[in-house]
């Protein structure tokens, strides 16, 4: 059975397809074999942040009934994907309601540990759909007071929609005295804290040419914080490699 987990959050740019993207690629560097799928229809942006360029299936033919789901998932740096279409004439005959029947069957067929759904922000009707259909949400937000509202709002959705695991990612992080640590943060949110991602210019440098973080820079700080993530979210061990390590590994060198 798929872990199927839908990456959520408030409101837009707050790091949510940033996150989706590079924790998929973490959870590949367990050997586990992942999909993200762009559940964003109206604002996609997935394909670019993986790097995708071209591609020709995406979630709207899915949804549309043009193609089967299992034939649409494209290989894109390290984990298979389903992008959605950014042509605004492919909004046309849409039906998010389907994306149940499209996950089950990619669950069925698919082979896949994890089904990575990257939500639209906010609590519409494509975030609903993907409340829905995940078992498990990660809901991303700013570690700050006033995203407690919108945490607390789709923890109770999520509460109501069944037993679904729910976990926060604090993202930009530039530790100011007025923002939430962990302890804080599950005590306001009532929700465990998979981890704290710092404000970091690699992530926006990176976004901006359309590289994953874990790509482009895999042995830096904020990707080793996406790895620790995806080993917490996971239950795998994982333990940090020092300087000497590194070093040791970059030249190809055994104890």
């Amino acid at each position: 059975m798929s872990r199927i987990i839908g990456i959520v959050s408030g409101k837009g740019g707050v790091g949510k397809t940033t996150v989706a993207a590079n924790l998929a690629i973490a959870l590949a560097k367990f050997k586990k074999r992942v999909l993200v799928i762009d559940c964003n229809i109206s604002t996609p942006h997935l394909a670019y942040y993986l790097g995708l360029k071209d591609y020709s299936a995406t979630l709207n033919n899915i949804l549309r009934g043009e193609i089967p789901s299992i034939y649409a998932p494209t290989f894109c740096s390290e984990v298979m994907i389903i992008p959605s279409s950014e042509e605004i004439k492919d909004l046309i005959n849409v039906d998010v309601g389907k994306l149940k029947n499209v996950v089950e069957e990619l669950e069925r067929f698919g082979n896949y540990d994890y089904i990575i759904l990257d939500s639209a922000p906010g609590l519409g009707k494509e975030a609903l759909s993907v409340l829905e259909v995940a078992r498990e949400i990660i809901f991303v937000t700013f570690p700050t007071i006033p995203a407690v509202s919108d945490v607390t709002r789709c923890a109770e959705l999520t509460s109501k929609l069944g037993n679904k695991k729910f976990y926060i990612i604090l993202n930009m992080v530039r530790g100011r005295d007025y923002e939430l640590n962990y302890e804080n943060a599950e005590e306001f949110f009532h929700s465990y804290v998979l981890g704290r991602i710092p404000f970091s210019d690699e992530i926006i440098d990176t976004t901006a040419l359309g590289i994953p973080l874990l790509i482009a820079r895999p042995n830096s700080k904020i990707s080793e914080i996406f790895v620790e993530i995806a080993a917490n979210l996971a239950g795998i061990e994982y333990k940090k490699e020092s300087f000497v390590e590194k070093i040791k590994r970059f030249f190809g060198k055994k104890d």
